[in-house]
């Protein structure tokens, strides 16, 4: 009797999963169709996957990036349905209210809930790994190569150390990190202490390329000119050129300053290179050839450009002060080094200077020569020793003792942002959070990275002979001495060896077990996370408050794994995660700590601290999970009978706006008194809003990716309020579509109802009430924050318009009071027509917003912009109020199928033009 109690109870559990409602107006849907489409749709979801798999023998880098984006997946996908269940996985009125008079068990019910949320929640991991989950480890398993990899872990913390015990800590690691040929020299500066350490096959006096270190060299060439009278920070560049070689621009002139700051607009590299050697690819590029390409790119910049990393821009700059100084480019380094003795600090070598040059290595182990640079040489050409650099660190910490005082404080001075908590100099790049001056270099066979502390006293500098690759091993190895000098933890400079996959079925079986382990793993994890937050919530509040918050939770759960999984970066490079401005990631994104239980699953020794934080993390999820089921079994049931669903109203007066008359005010705080209190309304408005705000981050970050970053006017900013403009009118138009209950609709029916004019009017400022209107406030302050009053107003005013016209275009159809009248789906085309209008939106939003951005500075075109959106939004609500006032325009409140027989109407003139006799 038990069991059958127990199987019956499972069964019904299972198939009320996911909440019917939150999907569809009718409640009386088929639950085995529906996990069918589910089902279908994951499979789909997983075949697509099956796609990537192909990183396997790509390398180590895109093999964990590959395995961390499917436990991404894999997270986001268990969590939404988390969303989708969340009213489903604890005890609710219906069970108690049903079965407590039957003669079951409490524990029952309680173990068929447990069984049940298991079963959907192995069947959700099932369904998106059906394919994949095959596909991917014998992939793994094929083509997976022994390799060598950084540990990616943190020594602790100890106490600051000096230049001199810096050697001790750095040698044993370093010893094993550097094989075949490699080698390191680490030179350390603090508090008027020097040394410097050599590794593996490099010297204390060997030479390096420094590559774009070089940059810093040329801004202080170019403080020394303005120092000297001899330039301008805002001389525009083509008056450095010889006459001639550029014509006056219409935009803005291109500024010294522009060049040295990466905000002249130019391309990381010019397009007419001619390259014999791809690692050499600026080789032969002469003076001739950077003049072609400025007479084709011009001397003029756009008013919105921002930062945007250029070796061009540095190069230009380097030729454009040799040209007005009248000497080449290495006279101007000369100028430098000479006054601090750097001797060693060239562009060309002298032959004994050639015979200490180590040999440089690209980032596959090949052997490569050093790069020519030509006209850009002010990019990256010069070469040097760790001693050299450490004394022009040592100037730039204490200039007040070398001859170029006031050059090098004018390169310290910031000149803008350049990303979170990061600004630029000239050429150095300051990081606030730490205090610290720093830059990195990279050539083909050679990487670099120098840093000083003004604050602290020190400098470091890092050359190495291995070109760069995706551990970014010179700046890796640069953070973790300036932790050790500021005393505070250090990234781990360790190396594991990734063991080679296993080949042939024992190999397949671990890499199948290990995929699925993971993947179990890490959906159970986000599923026990959403489990315990709502059921220890549950168990704290009295229940009337905790259904008010409980909504509110369901919604920002959805923003978390939303958000989640578009913000946190997926390619996972060692060196990039391990840097100051991403290793939080390592510490508080779960994905990443499964990652690494994947690895450890698998028998790698790489990253064995993440897999500790999944252990570690699933036994806290898993214990606040096994804690509410146990107080809800304990505590819930008695709760749901004892105590009110609702609390009862506070106060008389009504808090929500007027909207004109009687009944445009009635449907206008019926709108919003709807949307606050039915969680399927604004469940599903969170839908759409999530995925306007996932489209604002992915725009957002094509701006981080190409470097536009800064206080001007970006693209980014731009096209995302608008795509929230257009799903935040799209979710509206689809929720006031849905009635609340069509069973109480009879209500509205009896009462009297104005004409199709007054209704549209009604319907319309409830429309703009729920969309334009708070999605132009909620965006005034964050532009006005970005740009300033006058452009946030410019663009507000578009955004506003192009509103009002989507909005006139939603109010068309059939009308319908929000949330009262009822619609059929299949004879609805609106989702499919959302769907190719955003295909749309996404093939025009970036010329569009192009013109809009240029249109900002220029009155006449911002005219014509505002008129025609203008000219657009009457048209929309003339053609809405015509349709209103039309007979078509009546309220209706439900779609009648169609009758199954017609009249064909042949009467004419009232007599039946068919004669009795036929």
């Amino acid at each position: 009797m038990k069991d059958s109690q127990f199987r019956i109870l499972y069964r019904q559990f299972l198939f009320r999963m996911v909440d019917l409602e939150l999907l569809s107006a009718d409640a009386k849907g088929d639950m085995d169709k529906l996990f069918g489409q589910f089902a279908a749709l994951l499979i789909f979801i997983s075949l697509c996957l099956c796609i990537l798999a192909g990183v396997g023998g790509a390398g180590l880098v895109l093999e964990w990036s590959g395995v961390h984006f499917m436990i991404a997946v894999t997270m986001l996908v268990v969590g939404l349905f988390a969303i989708l269940s969340w009213d489903s996985t604890f005890p609710d009125k219906r069970d108690v209210m049903v079965l407590a008079p039957l003669p079951i068990r409490s524990r029952t019910v309680f173990f068929a809930k447990i069984a049940a949320v298991g079963t959907a929640l192995g069947l959700t991991v099932a369904a998106l790994h059906c394919a994949s989950g095959f596909v991917w480890p014998m992939s793994l398993n094929n083509y997976h190569a022994a390799t060598i990899a950084p540990s990616i872990a943190y020594d602790s913390a100890m106490e600051p150390l000096s230049a001199s015990g810096v050697g001790p800590v750095l040698g044993k690691d370093l010893a094993k990190a550097l094989q075949q040929g490699r080698g390191a020299v680490v030179g350390v500066w603090k508090n008027g202490e020097q040394r410097v350490f050599a590794y593996g096959a490099a010297k204390p006096d060997s030479i390096f390329e420094i590559g774009s270190i070089t940059k810093t060299f040329t801004g202080l060439a170019l403080a020394q000119m303005v120092e000297a009278g001899k330039a301008r920070l805002d001389e525009p560049v083509r008056e450095l050129l010889p006459p001639d070689t550029v014509r006056h621009p219409d935009a803005p002139d291109m500024t010294l300053l522009d060049l040295a700051t990466h905000r002249s607009g130019l391309p990381p590299v010019p397009n007419n290179l001619h390259p014999g050697n791809m690692r050499d690819a600026y080789a032969g590029y002469s003076a001739d050839d950077l003049y072609a390409f400025l007479r084709y790119w011009g001397a003029g910049k756009s008013p919105y450009v921002t930062f945007q990393y250029s070796n061009l821009g540095f190069g230009l700059l380097g030729h454009a002060l040799a040209n007005r100084a009248g000497v080449g480019y290495e006279d101007l380094v000369n100028r430098i080094t000479g006054p601090l003795g750097m001797p060693d600090t060239v562009v060309t070598l002298s032959d004994a200077q050639e015979k200490r040059l180590i040999q440089g290595y690209s980032g596959l182990d090949a052997p490569v020569g050093t790069m020519d640079l030509g006209v850009l040489a002010g990019a990256g050409a010069i070469k040097s020793t760790a001693g050299d650099m450490l004394r022009y660190l040592a100037a730039n910490l204490h200039q007040e003792k070398t001859e170029l005082r006031a050059a090098i404080e004018d390169t310290h001075k910031l000149r803008g942002q350049i990303g979170p908590g990061a600004d630029i100099a000239l050429a150095w790049a300051y990081d606030a959070d730490h205090g610290i001056y720093e830059h990195d270099g990279g050539t083909a066979g050679y990487t670099s990275d120098a840093l000083f502390s003004p604050q602290g006293q020190y400098a470091v500098v890092v050359l190495t002979n291995a070109g760069p690759d995706m551990f970014q091993f010179a700046s890796v190895l640069a953070e973790h001495v300036r932790g050790r000098l500021a005393g505070e933890r250090a990234i781990s400079l360790n190396t594991v060896l990734v063991p080679a996959g296993g080949g042939g079925g024992w190999g397949f079986l671990r890499e199948f077990a290990a995929w699925w382990g993971t993947m179990l793993a890490a959906g159970a994890f986000i599923y026990c996370c959403v489990l315990g937050a709502q059921g220890l919530a549950a168990q704290l509040l009295p229940r009337k408050y905790f259904l008010r918050l409980s909504s509110y939770m369901q919604m920002a759960a959805f923003g978390i794994f939303v958000g989640a999984f578009f913000l946190e970066p997926k390619l996972v490079s060692p060196g990039a995660l391990l840097i100051r401005q991403n290793s939080a990631y390592l510490e508080w994104s779960p994905s990443y700590w499964f990652l690494g239980l994947f690895q450890q699953l698998n028998g790698s020794p790489a990253l064995p601290e993440l897999a500790t934080r999944a252990w570690i993390g699933m036994a806290v999820a898993f214990g606040a999970t096994g804690s509410a089921y146990t107080l809800a079994y304990l505590r819930t049931m008695r709760k749901i009978v004892e105590e009110p669903d609702i609390a009862p109203a506070v106060g008389g007066r009504s808090w929500l706006p007027g909207f004109g008359n009687g009944f445009a005010t009635a449907v206008g705080q019926f709108s919003i008194r709807t949307i606050l209190r039915s969680r399927q309304h604004r469940l599903l408005l969170a839908l759409y809003l999530g995925l306007g705000f996932a489209t604002a981050i992915l725009f957002r970050r094509s701006d981080q990716a190409a470097g536009v970053i800064g206080e001007a006017v970006q693209l980014g900013p731009l096209c995302a309020t608008i795509m929230i403009m257009i799903v935040c009118l799209a979710g509206i138009r689809v929720v006031f579509s849905m009635p609340t209950d069509m069973r109480a609709n009879w209500i509205f029916r009896i009462m009297p109802l104005p004409d199709g004019s007054r209704c549209m009017v009604a319907r319309r400022r409830a429309f703009y009430a729920l969309s334009v209107a708070p999605v132009c406030l909620l965006s005034a302050p964050l532009l006005i924050s970005l740009w300033g009053w006058r452009v946030a107003a410019q663009h507000l005013l578009l955004m506003a318009l192009l509103g009002s016209a989507l909005a006139e275009v939603g109010l068309h159809g059939r009308q319908k009071l929000p949330f009262t009248c009822s619609y059929l789906p299949g004879k609805s085309n609106f989702n499919i027509s959302f769907l190719l209008c955003s295909l749309l939106v996404f093939t025009v939003m970036i010329e569009a917003v192009k013109l809009e951005r240029d249109s900002f500075g220029n009155a006449g075109w911002y005219g014509a912009a505002a008129g025609l959106m203008l000219a657009l939004a009457i048209a929309a609500r003339w053609s809405a109020a015509r349709l209103a006032a039309s007979p078509e325009g009546v309220l209706q409140f439900e779609e009648a199928a169609e009758p199954a027989i017609f009249t064909l109407d042949l009467h004419r003139d009232g007599v039946t033009p068919i004669s009795e006799g036929d």
